[in-house]
């Protein structure tokens, strides 16, 4: 009989971190262990597994990428953490007498006025309500969601998903960045043909993959090779980029608003068919009350606070109070 060396949360962790990040110093540095411990835990995981979960990369940024198999096993991984610190949380607070807990995923660069909104929540209906706010990629926020990971997700671009609901919150145009020099810099609104002789910047494709793979489809369709593209981390970066190389950057207007520097214009990207679409997402068979209670009074709020906005704004200053 063939017996299996037994796995532990941390070990899941460390297998989440590297589909991640998909590098082993960054992992590494995210769980707080050494590069070669977390080689060791791939390893092992995957003899456990029996299928290799990554597969070396040739990005310079990237020396992993998770196979098909890996892919699934990061899916279920976070599943299993969740359900035992949910198992945890839900301890603790009944501990202390707090009865309602609801988990919002969000990306790392959603808007802060709307994670203020998030936090300060509450519900007639169920005191003493508890708000978690993990953050993730957007790309990976629907999967968090569909597997019970999350109660609800704030979601820009959401992809189609037959197991999912979305209630659109905002539509925002993107706000193109420019050195003030460029002959389009005073012009209130531009048009991507008007920009195909300068390079192109935006985040790298992990943080978004359906932006990036739009906005990376587009430049083809302009004869803007891969390198013409620069990939960034924030807007602080990317409006440096936009210096250094003369290019033009395409943020949110709030990013691009709060990283702009001297030398730089900012004009809004009027492209029908490309723009920032935010959503609240659920699961389709979710019956729980408190969920649709929450998603009812979030709009509320938002509505009260002028960040309710499901049509898109033409106008630069508008954009900016989109949520």
């Amino acid at each position: 009989m063939r017996h299996h060396t037994s796995l532990g949360l941390d070990d899941l962790r460390t297998i989440v971190a590297l589909a991640e990040e998909l590098n082993f110093h960054r992992a590494a540095r995210k769980v707080g262990l050494t590069q070669s411990a977390v080689t060791r835990i791939v390893a092992r995981v995957e003899r456990h597994a029996g299928t290799p979960l990554f597969e070396r990369s040739h990005s310079k940024r990237q020396s992993v990428a998770p196979t098909d198999a890996g892919r699934r096993y990061v899916e279920k991984a976070r599943l299993a953490i969740a359900h035992t610190d949910g198992a945890v949380l839900a301890a603790r607070e009944t501990l202390n007498g707090i009865g309602h807990r609801i988990v919002v995923g969000r990306s790392p660069y959603a808007d802060p006025r709307l994670i203020d909104i998030l936090r300060t929540m509450e519900l007639p209906l169920y005191p003493n309500l508890r708000v978690h706010l993990p953050t993730r990629y957007a790309g990976e926020l629907p999967a968090c969601v569909r597997t019970g990971e999350f109660d609800l997700a704030v979601v820009t671009n959401p992809p189609e998903d037959a197991h999912l609901t979305s209630t659109l919150l905002s539509c925002t145009p993107f706000t193109a960045v420019l050195p003030e020099e460029h002959g389009c810099a005073r012009n209130q609104s531009i048009k991507l043909r008007e920009l195909r002789s300068i390079p192109w910047i935006f985040f790298e494709r992990h943080v978004h993959p359906a932006l990036y793979d739009a906005f990376e489809g587009r430049a083809r369709d302009l004869g803007i090779g891969p390198e013409r593209i620069y990939h960034v981390a924030n807007g602080e970066e990317a409006c440096e980029m936009v210096c250094r190389v003369g290019g033009v950057a395409f943020l949110s207007p709030r990013g691009a608003a709060s990283a702009a520097k001297d030398g730089v214009a900012l004009c809004t990207l009027g492209e029908e068919d490309l723009f920032l679409s935010t959503h609240l997402v659920a699961r389709a068979e979710n019956g729980s009350m408190l969920v649709s209670e929450f998603a009812r009074n979030l709009v509320k709020r938002l509505k009260q606070a002028c960040l309710y906005q499901p049509v898109p704004s033409e106008s630069p200053i508008d954009a900016n109070c989109a949520a």
